[in-house]
């Protein structure tokens, strides 16, 4: 469906009233002209009145004479003096019905003042120059609750509306984010998929690709890589594909790709802003495991502390009580994740197996991470959390068993995780 920007609309109105306008003025000076020529044809008529009344009055003084004199009688000076007055009479009637009313203009330039308000205000309100051209879909939709009960309360309401307006993609893109907002990547990435299919925009490829990966358990390889790899084919400098190709470099180790697309991220940004402060944390993170890895390769035997440090894994394991064994269902995935103890709950790094026997071992670094900072080693302690999910999604179902453990320090070997009910 293609959309009319409401700048030509607001063009097309401002000259229908410019047109209207002209109209208007041009139709009140027209009348002024013509009422300024019956002004000058009255004028003609009034003198020729005014002499028909001077020979009227010299007539009516005439006759005054002749009946002093004894030229007329009392009758004929009656009648005579009757006829001129009929005459003066009648001419006093027609200058009274020839007069013209002189109109003045004012009623017209008030007519096309409140018209050239009116274009004012409509500039003032459409005219704006973000609003040229209406935002992208991936700008427009936010969302506005916070709380668990507002995510779940607008959750099930935006899936009605899909429902009962599946083609509305502002709706899809809705649900969505809101499903991302709970964590509930596998929802949010299919919601993601339909919303494609009615706005293809590439900042929503990018999200869709994001979404994939942290249902995937972070892992970029396939479809979320190849659709960050074709954003950037069509457009090089995409800020958010950057972003993420960056993320994704780094979660496969390609460190030296990881700082070059942030780089060239970093170039897009203010050089004040909080992105441009993120991404310089992300390059200087890519920097200091770059020269441990030289470091590492240098020596001929390198210290097991240097080697520690440049990966900082904690490791452990996974045990389940034996009421919650009985429970598990076969191809029941298990996540194990870290998060910061303070801010944040996006997982700093993120494991995820399907258990066929118990206890399970488990190991957390830097690669396992979502790609942008914070990092897992740039952590003094984190939180570790370990969940059953019978439905494979990171977002926790009813139903899942799971088990939180504060106040982990990183690099630290040995943990244990007992999941002993829900």
């Amino acid at each position: 469906m293609t959309l009319v920007p409401p700048g030509l609309g607001l063009l097309f109105a401002l000259l229908l009233l410019g047109a209207l306008a002209a109209w208007v003025l041009h139709r009140g000076l027209k009348k002024q002209a013509g009422t300024s020529a019956d002004v000058e044809t009255s004028m003609g008529s009034d003198v020729q009145a005014a002499a028909h009344r001077r020979i009227q009055q010299q007539h009516l003084i005439d006759l005054d004479h002749a009946l002093a004199e004894g030229r007329l009688n009392t009758a004929q000076h009656a009648a005579a003096r009757d006829e001129v007055l009929r005459h003066v009479l009648a001419d006093a009637a027609l200058a009274q019905g020839a007069s013209p009313v002189v109109t003045t203009p004012g009623r017209w330039l008030w007519i096309v003042a409140a018209l050239v308000l009116l274009s004012g205000l409509s500039y003032l309100q459409l005219g704006a120059p973000q609003t040229w051209w209406p935002l992208p879909l991936s700008q427009r939709v936010q969302i506005t609750a916070t709380t668990p009960a507002q995510l779940a309360e607008q959750t099930r309401v935006w899936q009605q509306a899909t429902q009962q307006r599946p083609d509305d993609a502002e709706a899809w893109l809705t649900l969505a984010r809101l499903h991302a907002a709970q964590n509930a990547h596998a929802q949010a990435e299919q919601a993601l998929a339909r919303v494609l299919t009615l706005s293809p925009e590439p900042d929503l490829w990018i999200e869709r690709a994001q979404m994939k990966a942290l249902s995937a358990g972070g892992v970029y390889a396939g479809a979320p890589w190849q659709w960050i790899q074709e954003v950037l084919h069509v457009q090089p400098m995409h800020l958010n594909a950057l972003v993420l190709a960056g993320s994704a470099a780094w979660s496969e180790k390609q460190h030296a790709a990881a700082q070059g697309y942030w780089q060239r991220a970093l170039s897009l940004v203010p050089p004040e802003s909080e992105a441009a402060q993120g991404l310089q944390q992300a390059l200087a993170q890519v920097t200091q495991v770059a020269e441990m890895a030289q470091a590492v390769q240098g020596a001929s035997a390198p210290p097991a502390s240097l080697a520690g440090d440049a990966q900082r894994v904690i490791r452990g394991e996974v045990r389940v009580s034996p009421e919650v064994q009985g429970q598990i269902a076969a191809g029941a995935t298990l996540f194990v994740y870290a998060v910061a103890e303070e801010g944040s709950r996006r997982p700093v790094a993120i494991w995820r197996g399907t258990p066929t026997s118990w206890p399970v071992p488990f190991a957390l670094n830097d690669s396992m991470g979502m790609g942008a900072p914070p990092v897992l080693s740039s952590l003094a302690q984190v939180r570790l959390v370990a969940r059953i999910s019978k439905t494979g999604s990171a977002q926790k179902q009813e139903g899942d068993f799971q088990v939180e453990l504060p106040g982990v320090k990183t690099g630290v070997q040995g943990v244990v995780l007992q999941i002993t009910g829900r």
